[in-house]
Order: C-alpha cells, then structure tokens, then sequence
C-alpha cells in the first residue's frame, strides 16, 4: 500500500548560508553548492553533511534536483532537503528526480525565476513501506551505478579516438608523404 503525502508532511527544506566567490577557493576541501548545477568553487569548510539532496532554488536551473554524496557547503540559493523516519533520503532523492520537470515548470519571477519553498512543500510524495523503499533504492542505485561506468568507458574511448585520430591524420614529417 501506497500512502500519499505532501513534501512538507514528510521533510523539511532549509537554504544553505551566502558564500562569496571571493571566499573560495580553489583547491578546498568542500565544494560549494549554490543556485546551478554544477558546483560553484570550493572551500575549506563546510555546513551540509554527505550524501544530501539540494535543490536549486533560482536561476536559469531553479528546480534542478542532485544527490550530493560529500560533504558541501550549500550556499544561499541551494535548498536541501532533510528528511524524517517516514522516508528513507535517497528514496526520497528519485522521487523529487522523477518530478523535477515539474519542479522546474513552477517556477516564478520576471528577473531571476525561483522556485518558492512553499511550491516544495506542496508536491505530492507516494510513500510506500520502508522495506519497498530500500528495494526501489537498491534498483535504481544499481542502474545509477551502471550508467555512470557506461559514462566512464566512453569518456575513455572517446580519448583513445582522439589520440588514435590525431595519430593517424598527422601526417606532415612521415617517410612516403608529400606535403
């Protein structure tokens, strides 16, 4: 059995605190996660721990959803998202992944469009038992994991070709070539 609930009955969501570009810095220990989707810089402290949801709350990417699986420092346009005993986190992360166009398609604002905390709260959540929770999780880390090494074995490949390529069509110097 399947129990719907809106976000906000079962998580709360805070934003992280402003840091500065001029306060990063470039080989820290903690990246900074603000409004985008990729990280913003680095620094040497942090105010989120590991393996976190956030949520981008304005800008182009305003309802962007990520799994951060290190320690961060969230920044004042990132929400994350904490959790209660009703929903295990990471079940909770591909649930907000798979509703994250519609997260996005709430978005308001003229200048810089947001997403309101508010808007969160109210999305609905299917919340089955806890021991379907795990199964789901256990499903989809285990496609996440494969997909990431399919990723890993084409980036590889793609650099074998450019170095088999740029070998191949060099051809200025070589005995038998005239230029």
């Amino acid at each position: 059995m399947v129990e719907w609930k809106k976000l906000g009955e079962v998580c709360s969501v805070h934003t992280g605190s402003q840091l500065n570009r001029s306060d990063m810095i470039e080989d820290g220990l903690f990246p900074v996660v603000n409004g985008g989707r990729e990280i913003s810089g680095y620094t040497d402290s942090y105010n989120e721990n590991a393996d976190s949801i956030t949520i981008s709350q304005g800008g182009e990417s305003a309802g962007y959803v990520n799994w951060i699986s290190t320690k961060f420092w969230a920044g004042a346009h990132c929400y994350v998202v904490e959790n209660n005993e009703l929903v295990i986190l990471r079940y909770l992360y591909y649930v907000l992944k798979n509703k994250e166009r519609e997260i996005q398609s709430s978005k308001q604002g003229a200048g810089i469009p947001g997403i309101n905390r508010g808007t969160l709260y109210k999305q609905t959540i299917p919340i089955p038992s806890l021991s379907e929770q795990r199964r789901i999780v256990g499903i989809l880390d285990t496609f996440t994991a494969a997909i990431d090494n399919l990723k890993a074995q084409i980036a590889l490949r793609r650099k074998q070709y450019e170095y088999y390529r740029d070998q191949l069509l060099d051809l200025e110097g070589k005995d038998g070539v005239e230029m």
